[in-house]
């Protein structure tokens, strides 16, 4: 999928929206501030609105990062809630040595901007590109296998952190308390089904994907019991860490709108399972360095203490909710009539049932 064909949402009004946001900043920080200009990168999501730009301000220049909620009529999806994403990122940075963007500023009325926003500072770093997949693509592709090694590690040894965060410390129990995330297997499977309903809607009439319905089925008649409720980052892939310039450690974690409770096992199975979707599910071959499927599960496991036995499920669960979303994103350019009658050439899709035919640990 290229640059093109992605569904990144879009700035209505870039310049109106940069004089309002040096107006309500200036007032924030109790400081006149210039933003000179801002830029909305292409392909840095599916949902949010990324901007990013320099502020001048109190003699010094800063960069910032700010994410505006999407609006339209075929967003990735139903609901959003950027104050969980603040809540979120706030309470592990006051909880914890977990690496998240700083939020200088947050406006979650939408009076400003006519949409809810927050502000981040700028991270420095580097990110493994999403599109094109960092596999074929990047500066990863130039790095050494040890190096690439060294990242994923990294990357699972900080994932492995927040499975671990004690959630029953007062603190972060009560900043999650105060989040309305799914907080169990069964939450997440009914918030799944109900997203199908919701998303597959063309014109009134609703959309079918049979791969997606018979593997809800699957996951409904497989589920396990849980074998512990833990905090998960939800949206859990390289492609949503900063590493640190020296490439050696993690800068930051970003993009938490899929933030729940449930088995910790879940995001490691994402963070495998869109690794490979994004080499072996486009018939490429991934880049020299990065472990095996067995060797990431086991090095989570042996940094979170969590055991693997339920990864082929989750992994199942991994795909299935890659698919709805991107067939959302489908309807939302307008494909419906493929998506309809030609989902089985869809790699996502094509993944999800090799996955689906591998036989559970």
């Amino acid at each position: 999928m290229s640059n093109d064909q992605r569904p990144t949402p879009v700035l209505d009004n870039p310049e109106e929206t940069r004089s309002k946001l040096e107006s309500w900043l200036s007032a924030q920080l109790g400081d006149t501030v210039s933003i000179p200009s801002l830029s909305v990168p292409e392909g840095t999501g599916m949902s949010n609105i990324t901007m990013v730009f320099d502020a001048q301000h109190g003699g010094a220049e800063a960069a910032y990062v700010a994410r505006i909620e999407p609006r339209g009529e075929y967003l990735a999806f139903p609901e959003y809630d950027l104050g969980i994403q603040c809540r979120v990122m706030e309470m592990l940075a006051a909880n914890s040595d977990i690496p998240v963007p700083e939020i200088v500023a947050k406006e979650l009325t939408g009076e400003v901007l006519g949409q809810p926003f927050y502000i981040m500072k700028k991270t420095d770093g580097v990110i493994p590109p999403d599109m094109p997949p960092y596999h074929m693509d990047g500066w990863l592709t130039e790095e050494a296998p040890e190096t690439r090694r060294q990242l994923w590690l990294a990357g699972l040894k900080r994932l492995a952190q927040v499975n671990t965060l004690d959630i029953s410390s007062p603190a972060i129990r009560s900043a999650l308390n105060a989040c309305a995330i799914p907080r169990s297997l069964d939450e997440q499977l009914t918030y799944w089904e109900n997203y199908y309903q919701w998303g597959y809607q063309r014109n009134g009439e609703r959309l079918p994907h049979d791969v997606a319905a018979s593997t809800l089925q699957w996951l409904r008649d497989h589920q396990p019991k849980e074998q512990a409720v833990a905090l998960c980052w939800g949206d859990s892939r390289m492609a949503n860490v900063i590493f640190s310039p020296d490439k050696t450690d993690v800068a930051a974690l970003l993009d938490w709108e899929m933030v729940a409770l449930g088995d910790p096992l879940q995001d490691v199975a994402w963070w495998i399972y869109m690794d490979e979707l994004f080499s072996h599910g486009l018939d490429f071959p991934p880049l020299e360095g990065f472990p095996s499927r067995q060797e990431s599960a086991e090095a989570w496991a042996q940094l979170s203490g969590f055991n693997t036995d339920q990864l082929h499920y989750y992994l199942v669960f991994a795909g299935l909710r890659f698919a709805l979303l991107l067939g959302r994103m489908s309807i939302g350019m307008g494909n419906e009539d493929s998506i309809n009658s030609h989902f089985s050439s869809c790699f996502e899709v094509k993944y999800l049932e090799k996955i689906l035919s591998e036989k559970s640990a």
